[in-house]
């Protein structure tokens, strides 16, 4: 079993992190986020077996380039008083441009709990990455380059660890030579930084390691807990959740749901491509392919 669906705060307690500013990967302490030193330093084999946390990077990689917006102007990672109104007009105004050219509300608290900065929107962000820098500020190719590293650990499919390797180091590099005012978060740096080690150490590839399973029994959670669950103790509440979610997850009883999953895939672009491994073929599929007898003739 392979403990991968779960997020930076799991991580944190597994690996005794204490602060969730710190990578918990390398030790990196907030201000040691931007070096790219820390790219040789020894990691922890049982830290990178945790995966990547792909669903989440989407949105850590999205709320990072909404914190460096709003800064711009003040080139802080920190926000004094003195410039606090300042940022605090600028964030609106990004809010206000997303709402109007993309038709997506970004940072605002939703009824309940949670906030608007979810998965959908992180990708609709980095999708329209050209409107995004205009309207953020943030450099395009930049944006582009993040695009296509969270394209990649996402898909599915095996990665080229040497070719990433190289690509998100460059990535850091322009990060850095940008914005070195603002240190990364440590889901960012986890990626730029350990991506490639992380990879390489996972036993199939890395897309399948994400937590969607996870998240997606979220609003299955909800409706259990209202309607299918007792509630005169807690002991009985949390038994029936977990014979429910039991129950369900069976395959003999998912495989006749009436409703078909919807599939959303992502379409990958040239360059994300680029830094996939080539499929590989077979010994007998090969000799199927080149045995004229096996081909369809006129």
């Amino acid at each position: 079993m392979i403990l991968c669906m779960i997020d930076g705060k799991v991580c944190n307690c597994l690996t005794g992190t204490k602060s969730s500013q710190t990578c918990y990967i390398c030790g990196a302490q907030p201000k040691d986020m931007n070096s790219l030193n820390f790219a040789n330093k020894q990691t922890s084999e049982e830290a990178l077996s945790f995966g990547l946390s792909t669903l989440h990077a989407w949105i850590r990689f999205f709320e990072c380039c909404l914190h460096v917006a709003y800064r711009l102007t003040i080139k802080s990672w920190q926000v004094k008083s003195g410039n606090k109104n300042e940022m605090l007009e600028r964030k609106q105004q990004i809010i206000n441009n997303f709402k109007k050219e993309l038709g997506i509300l970004i940072d605002q608290p939703k009824p309940g709990s949670g906030s608007t900065n979810t998965g959908n929107t992180a990708r609709i962000f980095f999708r329209n990455y050209q409107k995004s820098a205009e309207i953020t500020g943030i450099n395009l190719e930049l944006l582009r380059r993040f695009y296509i590293i969270l394209q990649v650990i996402s898909c599915g499919f095996e990665v080229d660890v040497e070719k990433f390797k190289i690509y998100t180091t460059n990535t850091a590099k322009l990060y850095v030579s940008l914005y070195s005012w603002y240190y990364m978060p440590p889901s960012m740096h986890k990626i730029l930084i350990h991506g490639a080690e992380a990879i390489k150490h996972a036993i199939v590839p890395i897309g399948q390691l994400g937590e969607e399973a996870q998240e997606a029994k979220n609003k299955d959670f909800k409706f259990i807990l209202e309607h299918m669950s007792r509630k005169d103790s807690s002991v009985h509440t949390n038994r029936d959740i977990f014979n429910y979610l039991l129950l369900s997850s069976d395959p003999c009883i998912s495989f006749f749901s009436v409703k078909k999953a919807k599939q959303n895939k992502l379409k990958l672009s040239k360059e994300a491509l680029d830094l996939l491994k080539a499929p590989s073929i077979n010994a007998s599929e090969s000799s199927d392919l080149s045995d004229p007898e096996n081909m369809d003739g006129d």
